[in-house]
């Protein structure tokens, strides 16, 4: 049997095992805990005796074992988030490429590959992206993964070429648990579609504005006026000839209804038909009388739905009065023709009856009442001779073979005409201003054109001797364009509107019977006509007339 001592140093020995047991236990549970992330065991808290009743290392095991089950369970559903993600990054619609600080590729997506990488190139990690992406030896200085690595901000690029496609590329820094920037995520997006749709936007535009530009600068230089109006008629353009043909400015139109801007020229509105020309005799902003030829047609879309209409008129005052005197000279012609023959058939029986009514006046026996009856003839003889005279005068304006012309100047032939009809000015009492400038020659039969100047002024002396007092003739010469301008003016009745076209037709007249023949204005233009000139008349009713004659120079 052992004694006491063996046992004491026995238990002695067991207590130290124990205690290095104990020990053990601790180190290797405090090491499990260290690799789970748990605090070690306090000794304090937990003394030898209770850690080795309490068995931690098949507790610390199985926490362990339960650890790793759920470390497995984690990986696996990171796995396969791993994929969903490699899915999502390959089926993207936008190329993704991660990149390291050297410029070399970390990895890219399908869709950056299908873009950027040409088709001989297997693999792209670890090359270049400066070199696989654009085709270069070194990055360039807009590349803006520069400026993402150097300041660890994103960078936008709208529109970037690569490989003869367009994209608009987006840099991101790609950073370390530590926020350290340690390589650049770059996405691309493919504009090159919309790029091409852009510029064929563009050149349709270009080529639209061009032919707006072109089909505005003929609207403005068309002789012609013209104007558009919307669907609902109000005018929206108003080109230049519209402008100085009716002497309203675009601004002052721009909105108006195109019947209310008629209704401005005219008082009387004919109804307008599509596609026919319509006559309209209008008053212009300035008060200027014209006739417009007017054209109007439907301005239609794409689809044949009507948006507006298109007018275009044209001043015809001039065609209108050149056919005016066309017409008068056919008639003149046809009539001088006429007269001719009548004033040398009824000249040779005038004559006769003249001359044996002279004859027998000088009879003594004849009685008061037979003397008186002889005069009557005589009178009348004497009358029709002077009518008979002015038909021959009528119908040689015609021949130009009768002419004698020369070079005069027509201030001259004024002065001389006013002299022949000094008399008849003082015995009416008439005021005759004159302002004469000075003029270049003209060529001209003298006597015709003082004979047309003479009927003018006589026939201004019957319109002003009638009035109460201030008669009043005003007589003015100037010379512009190449025309010397003759203007004569009174103050009296003036012409009424209803018979203003017909004063230089033959034989019209609105003096009283015995008092005129009605061939002095007729004569008149009939012979400024033939001269290369042209006589008008300006007159409103009671505010007297104004004949202005133009003729050429003697170089025109």
């Amino acid at each position: 049997m052992p004694s006491l001592e063996e046992l004491q140093k026995e238990n002695l020995a067991l207590k130290e095992a124990n205690s290095r047991y104990a020990s053990y236990i601790r180190d290797k549970v405090n090491q499990l805990l260290q690799v789970m992330g748990t605090l070690p065991l306090n000794p304090e808290e937990l003394d030898d005796n209770t850690l080795l009743d309490f068995d931690p290392i098949g507790i610390v095991a199985t926490a362990f074992a339960q650890v790793l089950d759920h470390l497995k369970e984690t990986n696996r559903e990171l796995i396969i988030a791993r994929d969903e993600l490699q899915a999502i990054f390959d089926a993207t619609g936008v190329g993704i490429s991660i990149i390291d600080m050297d410029f070399k590729i970390i990895k890219c997506n399908e869709k950056q590959r299908e873009l950027l990488v040409d088709r001989d190139i297997s693999d792209v990690e670890g090359k270049y992206c400066y070199n696989v992406y654009c085709s270069k030896e070194s990055p360039g200085l807009d590349c803006p993964a520069i400026d993402t690595m150097a300041t660890g901000r994103s960078v936008i690029i709208r529109e970037v070429e690569k490989k003869g496609k367009h994209f608009q590329i987006v840099t991101t820094p790609f950073k370390d648990a530590e926020g350290n920037t340690v390589g650049v995520i770059e996405v691309l997006l493919d504009i090159t579609e919309k790029k091409r749709a852009e510029d064929a936007e563009k050149m349709q535009r270009g080529f639209y504005l061009a032919e707006k530009s072109k089909l505005a600068t003929i609207i403005e230089s068309l002789s012609d006026g013209l104007f558009v109006t919307d669907k609902d008629g109000a005018i929206i353009s108003f080109n230049n000839a519209a402008s100085r043909i009716t002497g309203y400015s675009v601004a002052e139109v721009a909105g108006l209804p195109y019947n209310k801007f008629f209704g401005m020229l005219s008082n009387s509105m004919p109804m307008i038909e599509m596609n026919k020309n319509t006559e309209l005799n209008i008053q212009t902003k300035n008060g200027q009388q014209l006739i417009l030829s007017i054209t109007s047609a439907l301005v239609k879309n794409s689809d044949g739905e009507e948006i507006g209409k298109v007018f275009t008129f044209r001043d015809i005052t001039e065609e209108k009065q050149r056919q005016e005197i066309y017409h008068k000279t056919e008639k003149l012609v046809a009539l001088g023709q006429l007269s001719a023959g009548i004033a040398h058939e009824m000249n040779t029986p005038l004559g006769s009856i003249l001359g044996y009514a002279r004859l027998l006046l000088k009879n003594k026996n004849l009685d008061d009442m037979q003397r008186e009856r002889l005069e009557i003839i005589a009178e009348q003889a004497k009358r029709s001779s002077a009518i008979i005279k002015g038909l021959l005068n009528f119908a040689r304006q015609s021949n130009p073979s009768l002419r004698n012309i020369k070079e005069t100047n027509i201030n001259d032939v004024l002065t001389g005409v006013l002299k022949l009809l000094q008399t008849e000015i003082e015995k009416y009492s008439i005021n005759v201003l004159t302002d004469l400038e000075k003029l270049p020659p003209i060529r001209a039969d003298v006597r015709q054109i003082e004979q047309a100047i003479l009927n003018i002024i006589l026939n201004a002396i019957q319109a002003v001797k009638d009035i109460r007092n201030n008669r009043s003739i005003q007589i003015k010469t100037s010379y512009r364009e190449n025309l010397i301008y003759i203007i004569i003016r009174d103050n009296g009745k003036g012409i009424p509107e209803d018979i203003k076209s017909k004063i230089f037709d033959p034989f019209f007249t609105t003096k009283p019977v015995g008092e005129g023949t009605g061939l002095g204005l007729s004569i008149s233009a009939g012979i400024i006509s033939e001269h290369g000139g042209s006589i008008d008349v300006e007159s409103i009713e009671g505010r007297g007339a104004e004949f202005i004659i133009k003729l050429p120079n003697a170089e025109a």
